[in-house]
């Protein structure tokens, strides 16, 4: 999953280096959302530790 996000983000960037803005800022915002998604998914993942 963090490969996926990392890739989208290098394809945001290489767009922007295209010249082709706005699908560099859907792109951009699509990372975004897919990052918050998986921050929130870890975040309230229960910890299996056993002491």
């Amino acid at each position: 999953m963090m490969t996926l996000i990392f890739g989208l983000y290098l394809v945001s960037m290489l767009l922007a280096l295209k010249g082709k803005r706005e699908w560099s800022f859907y792109s951009f915002a699509l990372s975004l959302v897919v990052s918050a998604f998986w921050l929130s998914h870890h975040a309230t993942d229960a910890l299996e530790i056993l002491l």
